[in-house]
């Protein structure tokens, strides 16, 4: 990965990430720690009942919609407890890049 302007708006520094060293640190200290975000106790556990299906390739990705080329969730791919945004309710395995590019439509108003 080449380097390019952090993404802070102002700052001329170059870097291999989204920030400069000190923008990533602003950037987490926002974003609050995992437990502020919703990423607790009951969340771990739920995720840990799904993890044996999950990894054993049984599950097929919540994500509405699912951006992969197959829904199932194979086994070694990097999946997150997806959840409803409206509702905070979970909603079940996603694949990561199916959960995250949604949150990254909801940061952006998409």
């Amino acid at each position: 990965m080449g380097l390019r302007v952090c993404s802070e708006p102002g700052c001329p520094e170059l870097t291999e990430g989204r920030h400069c060293g000190e923008h990533a640190a602003a950037h987490e200290r926002r974003r609050g720690t995992r437990q502020q975000r919703g990423y607790d106790a009951p969340h771990d556990r739920l995720r840990e009942r799904w993890r044996p299906r999950v990894e054993a390739g049984l599950v097929d990705c919540h994500a509405d919609p699912c951006i992969e080329a197959i829904r199932r969730i194979l086994p070694g791919v990097l999946w997150d407890l997806g959840h409803d945004r409206a509702t905070g309710q979970h909603r079940g395995p996603e694949h990561r890049t199916c959960n995250r590019s949604d949150g990254g439509r909801a940061a952006h108003g998409g």
